[in-house]
């Protein structure tokens, strides 16, 4: 996993490299191990940028950017192919000669060979610019489900693709003006990844699962490599399968030539991924070293602290010399607080990922560069009971199923106070309108000029609210909440310098889960049901039957008042005013009463810009 940057100029301007050696160093925690450039000297002038973070094959002869001996052929990529062993078997029965161990070199002979059939042959995630020789096309990719960035910034005379926006603002001088579309439907719904725009204009996230070639002459041609699959088109998953699927996917990420730890919470998610990389473990490329649970120094957080959770879980696991704790206090200093502001680059849903903000760094300190997670399983597998139970209700409701509703209803982890939430959203936008203005505090706190701007988008934002509950999963896996996720886990993790691998990503656990019923993922009682069920025979009953448990950052997001934000809100730009009400947001703040709120929105927003337009 690394960072990349890549230009083309389209101006004939004489001398890019410096803006691009700017640019890269930017990145320069995402890549700690080298840096590399390479320029091509034909028309339009193209430079590839590469930091590099070496988990295969960590010879410098593995360095980027990578050159096809054969073909010319240039690649700079970001992120892991885990079944680069099998293409690497494949590709060398075609006649292909390697000179390393890595999924690089792999990637450049499968381009070489497949062309643009290469990526739907690959699992893993990336983000990667080919300089292709016999078309004189820059070749731009992403994978299926966008895990690793990648941004584009092209106004015709230049064209700059790269890892974080950071890079495309040191290359170009400084930030494009804010994106107030994108403003607006954040502070509304606490989505951030739903279109291709980002939170600056001018600068989009490259769409995931596409192939993109950009010309000599400055033409872009698109073409899908993957298309998800709609229910009817695979076989549902069920217990066997999703254990087999995830069996293999953790097996698969554990292969590394550094050393590799898992999250562990104490939650089923965590000690579902620890557990199957303990049993995988076969050889020293291939072995689970650690498992790093994130507490609280305070024991006024002992409630939200699974340390001791955790802790059992690796005692019985038979390993409980793998296991460390790292402590820190909940609330975090007003330094800290805004270095994790710049990490994320843009405004973010939730403070609570303070937690693996801190934690990566830790686990960096102690020698790691690979780290198992569970993201996706909640969006995947239906883990989030609010969410998601009082949507299976609203549509019980709707088709006349009273019985059906009352039964969901009857459960003691039904949230009933969200229910109310849910069924707004079936009124007309004149009644919505003013309620959310009223009462949601993000909305409050949106400037009377940015409302006036853009509330014409009420309307869209309101038929996405509308979803049930089988289109509700699919968008948020595809569209809001796990893209939302991926961001967030990306910038955390690389600014430590760690390659975050996610088993529950595996596209192939997603094509059969997105085919599989609501129902069946998300269960009644408890959430995810189907992957409990899964895992019943081999874990704790502790862990596979207690409801979801609190999670890393728990604490965190549940002390907004606390947070110091009181000196961060002085001397802001008065621009900003354009977009919030900061007067607004000081008041609530200040309320007593204010603690989980939807109020940490406008407060990201008002901290992302005292950083990066202050």
């Amino acid at each position: 996993m690394c960072g990349l940057i890549a230009v083309r100029d389209f101006s004939a301007t004489s001398n890019l490299e410096p803006a691009v050696q700017r640019a890269l160093a930017s990145l320069a925690r995402r890549g700690p191990d080298g840096e590399g450039l390479a320029t091509v000297e034909q028309t339009p002038r193209t430079v590839l940028g590469h930091r590099r973070l070496a988990i295969y094959d960590t010879r410098t002869v593995a360095a980027q950017p990578m050159l096809c001996p054969d073909t010319g052929n240039s690649l700079v990529f970001n992120g892991a192919i885990y079944n680069f062993r099998s293409l690497r078997d494949e590709l060398r029965a075609s006649g292909c000669v390697f000179r390393t161990d890595s999924d690089t070199e792999v990637l450049l002979h499968g381009w070489r060979v497949w062309g643009e059939e290469l990526f739907a042959r690959c699992n893993g995630m990336w983000a990667l610019v080919i300089w292709d020789a016999a078309s004189g096309d820059l070749v731009y990719c992403r994978d299926r489900l966008g895990i690793k960035p990648l941004y584009l910034c092209n106004d015709g005379q230049t064209a700059i693709l790269a890892s974080e926006i950071s890079a495309i603002a040191d290359f170009r001088g400084g930030y494009p003006p804010p994106n107030p579309e994108k403003l607006f439907d954040f502070l509304v719904t606490s989505y951030s990844e739903q279109s291709h725009a980002t939170f600056f204009q001018g600068i989009q996230a490259v769409p995931p699962g596409q192939v993109y070639r950009l010309s000599r002459t400055g033409r872009t041609r698109a073409r899908a490599y993957h298309h998800w699959p709609q229910p009817g088109e695979l076989e549902p998953l069920d217990a066997e399968a999703l254990h087999a699927l995830l069996t293999d996917a953790v097996s698969l990420r554990l292969r590394a030539d550094v050393p590799v730890a898992s999250l562990l919470s104490g939650g089923l998610d965590s000690s579902i991924i620890t557990h199957l990389a303990l049993k995988a473990s076969d050889s020293p490329q291939h072995r689970l070293e650690g498992a790093f649970t994130y507490a609280y120094h305070e024991a006024e957080h002992a409630a939200v602290d699974e340390s001791a959770k955790a802790a059992a879980f690796m005692h019985a696991s038979g390993r409980p010399d793998l296991h460390r704790i790292v402590r820190f206090a909940a609330i975090p200093s007003a330094d800290e607080l805004m270095s994790l502001v710049g990490v994320q680059g843009e405004p973010f849903a939730t403070p609570s990922i303070l937690a693996s903000f801190r934690t990566y760094r830790a686990i960096a300190e102690q020698g790691f560069k690979v780290v198992l997670g569970g993201e996706g399983a909640d969006e995947l597998l239906g883990g989030y009971t609010v969410r998601y139970h009082p949507l299976a209700v609203r549509s019980a409701l709707h088709q006349g199923q009273w019985r059906q509703a009352a039964k969901l209803m009857g459960h003691r982890t039904f949230p009933r106070s969200l229910l109310l939430n849910r069924m707004i959203w079936d009124m007309p936008l004149s009644v919505i309108t003013p309620l959310l203005r009223r009462l949601r505090p993000s909305v409050q706190a949106i400037s009377g000029d940015l409302w006036s701007a853009q509330r014409q988008r009420m309307e869209a934002i309101r038929d996405n609210a509308r979803l049930d509950l089988e289109q509700r999963l699919r968008d948020d896996q595809l569209s809001s909440l796990l893209p939302r996720v991926l961001r967030m886990a990306d910038r955390t993790s690389m600014d430590a310098g760690i390659e975050l691998r996610s088993p529950f990503m595996d596209y192939r656990l997603v094509e059969r889960a997105l085919v599989t019923p609501a129902a069946e993922r998300v269960g009644e009682r408890y959430s995810k049901v189907l992957l409990r069920t899964a895992f019943r025979n081999e874990l704790p009953a502790s862990v596979v039957e207690t409801p979801k448990n609190t999670g890393f950052g728990h604490a965190e997001q549940f002390l907004l008042r606390r947070l110091p934000w009181e000196p961060l809100l002085e001397d802001l730009p008065a621009e900003l005013g354009s977009f919030i009400d900061v007067a607004s947001l000081r008041r609530r703040l200040s309320d007593p009463h204010t603690e989980h709120s939807t109020l940490w929105q406008a407060l990201s927003v008002a901290l992302w810009y005292r950083r990066f337009y202050a």
